[in-house]
């Protein structure tokens, strides 16, 4: 996504040509099938388009707001960590919840065939030099993203 904001960008300082560039190298990312998207998919998210899928593209991971050190919370973090090292993220957040530190996670999803349409109208409209319609169809493929909150609080 950061090959389809930097084209926008490109079009806004007036050269098309590395827009054009940046898009048709996203465009062949997206479009890779040897990439095994399903691993990357969002199961259970439904897009509004069918037979497309949510691919989680960015994530972040917070302790709350009301988080105070204590000795037990910062053993649990330990812990925590070593889990997600490990590649344990659902033991991790138990082992902060259990331990009264609330959590929040945000996960970024791209639907995949809704953004490779939209690449593929920019590239079309890249190469008649509308570049005020690339960047509609460029801005659409940003837009799409959503953004699935999680918080995980002590009970």
């Amino acid at each position: 996504m950061r090959d389809v904001q930097v084209a926008r960008l490109a079009l806004f300082h007036g050269d098309p040509e590395k827009a054009k560039e940046l898009t048709n190298e996203a465009s062949a990312l997206l479009s890779d099938d040897s990439t095994e998207w399903a691993k990357f998919a969002k199961p259970g998210k439904k897009t509004n388009v069918n037979d497309d899928q949510y691919i989680v593209i960015n994530a972040s991971v917070g302790i709350s707001e009301s988080y105070v050190a204590t000795p037990e919370k910062e053993a649990a973090i330990k812990i925590a960590n070593e889990k997600m090292a490990k590649g344990d993220k659902k033991g991790a957040m138990e082992e902060l919840r259990l331990a009264g530190v609330g959590v929040m996670e945000n996960q970024y999803l791209m639907p995949l065939k809704q953004t490779r349409n939209a690449l593929a109208d920019a590239q079309k409209l890249l190469d008649k030099k509308q570049y005020y319609e690339a960047n509609l169809a460029l801005k659409g493929a940003e837009d799409g993203i959503i953004v699935d909150s999680e918080a995980l609080f002590v009970n």
